[in-house]
């Protein structure tokens, strides 16, 4: 009977942990000489040309030596950011937009000028309570403009923000009814809208279809239950909002929300003369 053959394995050679720590630590910038028993070494910095000297170790309350990512927080925060703006989908048309270049030519323009930027600044209260806000009326009043500044303002807080048209949403939740587009099921499509920190809805009042509204109210309803703020902009006026979405989600846009009637005239037709 013969017996199977016993294979001996090569042994790795062993590196002590004590050099696996400093080449790591070289690899990272730090001063390979510096021990992390010697707390009186730390913390050590590093030079950004942009922002300035910012650490890479701190010492504990414990006297223990915290190491960190050798990364300006400041450049990592810009980089988010930029993330942030470029998933947000804003329409390249009003990229630009903030609170300081809206022009206000009528006292309608002042309160909501007023009311967007207090919605903006203090999003984080607004988010907590699920705090909605509709902007519908004329076409040309500057809704995309103010939507565009808080989104701005909502990025820079670090918040996702996703703008899209109302078609676009119902449209991308009908793409995963047709095989060979895309892996997302319908639902999977529903929760990553209503996931993001702000959802602001385009066009609402473009087009009607039965389907459109069942599939807006699920992803405003979705957005309800979990105290996510939407805002809707439409050139309709608040019964043809209403009558779009459905009376169950315009309900819950009203709670906790508000509503601002752009009722002046498109400044794409010309600004009042004073």
């Amino acid at each position: 009977m013969s017996h199977p053959k016993k294979f001996k394995s090569k042994e790795q050679p062993r590196v002590p942990i004590g050099e696996m720590a400093r080449d790591l630590l070289a690899k990272w910038g730090f001063d390979p000489t510096n021990e992390a028993i010697l707390p009186d070494r730390h913390p050590q910095y590093r030079e950004c040309t942009r922002h300035g000297r910012y650490p890479i170790s701190m010492v504990d309350e414990q006297d223990v030596v915290r190491y960190m990512a050798p990364v300006c927080s400041v450049c990592a925060a810009e980089r988010a950011s930029q993330r942030l703006m470029e998933s947000a989908a804003i329409p390249r048309r009003y990229i630009d937009c903030d609170f300081d270049n809206y022009v206000v030519d009528v006292p309608g323009q002042r309160t909501a000028l007023d009311v967007c930027w207090d919605y903006a600044e203090h999003f984080a209260e607004r988010a907590s309570k699920g705090s909605s806000l509709i902007l519908c009326g004329n076409p040309g009043t500057g809704k995309n403009h103010l939507a565009s500044a808080i989104a701005r303002t909502v990025l820079s807080m670090g918040h996702s923000v996703i703008f899209a048209t109302a078609y676009e949403i119902t449209a991308r939740i009908r793409q995963t009814w047709q095989h060979g587009i895309g892996n997302s099921t319908e639902l999977e499509v529903i929760r990553g809208f209503a996931e993001a920190g702000l959802l602001i809805i385009d066009e609402v009042g473009k087009t009607f279809d039965r389907h459109a509204q069942v599939h807006l109210f699920e992803v405003i309803n979705h957005r309800s239950r979990d105290m996510k703020p939407t805002i809707i902009l439409s050139n309709e006026g608040v019964d043809g909002v209403e009558k779009y979405l459905g009376t169950d989600a315009f309900d819950r846009l009203c709670q906790n929300g508000g509503l601002l009637l752009f009722d002046w005239q498109s400044y794409r037709r010309g600004r009042t003369e004073a």
